[in-house]
């Protein structure tokens, strides 16, 4: 059976301050608590080493189906997420694909 992978890249806004940094770091953290069916839930910020113009920080999220990821996508905690990453971005990339 296939993974349905979801990735998320995000480009800050100039002025992200720490704190809500921390605060999205945080949110992130939750979700694979809160939403047990996620199979795989891993991110971070940007180590800087490919040079100007790369997104700040991404998501790897793998689900068991397009469901799955519908379920978390919709979920309140998600929303509360969503918020916090829509104050921080001055872009947002997101890709999804299957994965043998």
């Amino acid at each position: 059976m296939a993974t349905f992978r979801h990735l998320l890249m995000i480009r800050f806004e100039e002025d992200v301050t720490r704190d809500q940094t921390e605060e999205l770091l945080t949110a992130f953290a939750r979700m694979p608590a809160v939403m047990g069916f996620i199979r795989r839930y891993e991110f971070g910020f940007d180590l800087g080493n490919l040079g100007p113009g790369s997104p700040d920080f991404g998501l790897v999220a793998d689900f068991d189906s397009e469901e799955d990821w519908r379920r978390y996508s919709t979920n309140p905690e998600h929303d509360v997420l969503a918020d916090l990453v829509r104050d921080v971005a001055a872009e947002l990339i997101r890709l999804q694909y299957l994965v043998d």
